[in-house]
């Protein structure tokens, strides 16, 4: 359980983030910050990275697009910015992820 409650608040600082950072280039660095610690949680379910990314190309595309061009030297944000989804399934899981 208290794992679930450390993904949940690692959720709900993404979206603070999503809320207090512009969409520019210098705020690329929060969230490549942010990600790490996302992925620094250990968890029995997978972590909504993809689900991340999807939102963050949604709502914030300056910074996604920051963040593909630092994957060319950046082997975790390759991964992470290489994969599609669909944004309101993502919407859903983080949601449902949150709230557990």
């Amino acid at each position: 359980m208290e794992e679930n409650k450390e993904l949940s608040k690692s959720i709900q600082q993404f979206y603070e983030l999503l809320k207090r950072c512009p969409d520019n280039a210098e705020a690329a660095y929060d969230f490549v910050a942010y990600l790490r610690s996302l992925l620094k949680i250990q968890s029995k379910v997978p972590l909504p990275a993809n689900e991340i990314m999807t939102l963050l190309k949604k709502y914030k595309p300056h910074v996604f697009y920051t963040l593909k061009r630092m994957a060319k030297k950046n082997l975790m944000l390759n991964i992470l910015t290489g994969v599609p989804a669909n944004v309101d399934a993502a919407e859903e899981r983080l949601k449902k992820l949150a709230n557990s």
